[in-house]
């Protein structure tokens, strides 16, 4: 096989928590006397830092605090995560990866301990050697955690393929030096992911035949 890990971003990759999010994003906006947006518009604009995304989507910080909107998404999101269904094939595809003898693990903008919190309530953290989230909740950049992250493989970064849902993951994929596949049932369009020169797929299912068919 061309590879020997996959890094797995979380949100929107493992979980299909898109629906969740722009319910709850739209609770904010309305909150901040913003019209609420259809999910189409959504994954047209999504973006990895979230403060960028909703400064572009009209909310003014300097009227409204970035913490306290941030702290209410959280509260909001963690009261509903558990109602999220896996994507459509995560689970098999993990679990043929692992038989495989491929290593596998997780990279989230999520924070660090909820993340593993999730993992363990899904029943998926045997499939990971390594499991690395934010040490906050801002849903800020990965790049820096990123590359900690491949560094404590010890594998060529050529061996490893980052598989993620928004444009940021071809980012972080890039600063690590490995390659990069991205799946569309996520937090960004299809469309936004074509640009980006790299094999999009539909979901994890997808990915998983590419992966042993030869098609990456």
């Amino acid at each position: 096989m061309k590879y020997s890990h996959v890094i797995w971003d979380f949100n929107g990759t493992i979980i299909d928590d898109v629906a969740l999010g722009v319910e709850v994003f739209n609770e904010l906006r309305g909150d901040c006397g913003l019209p609420p947006v259809a999910k189409s518009e959504y994954v047209e604009n999504f973006k990895i830092p979230v403060r960028d995304f909703y400064e572009d989507s009209g909310f003014d910080f300097s009227k409204f605090d970035f913490r306290k909107i941030g702290e209410k998404f959280a509260r909001l999101y963690g009261a509903r995560r558990f109602e999220c269904p896996l994507t459509f094939g995560f689970e098999r595809a993990a679990r043929a990866l692992s038989e495989a003898g491929v290593g596998q693990s997780v990279l989230s903008a999520y924070e660090n301990g909820l993340l593993n919190e999730a993992l363990r309530h899904y029943g998926l953290e045997k499939f990971f050697s390594r499991i690395d989230g934010l040490d906050n909740i801002d849903a800020g950049s990965k790049k820096e955690l990123g590359a900690r992250h491949a560094a404590s493989l010890k594998i060529p970064p050529e061996k490893i393929v980052m598989v993620g849902d928004t444009p940021h993951d071809k980012e972080v994929a890039d600063a690590m030096g490995a390659a990069c596949a991205l799946v569309a049932c996520g937090h960004a369009s299809r469309r936004r992911l074509e640009k980006l020169g790299v094999p999009v797929f539909e979901n994890p299912a997808e990915f998983m035949e590419a992966f042993f068919g030869g098609g990456l």
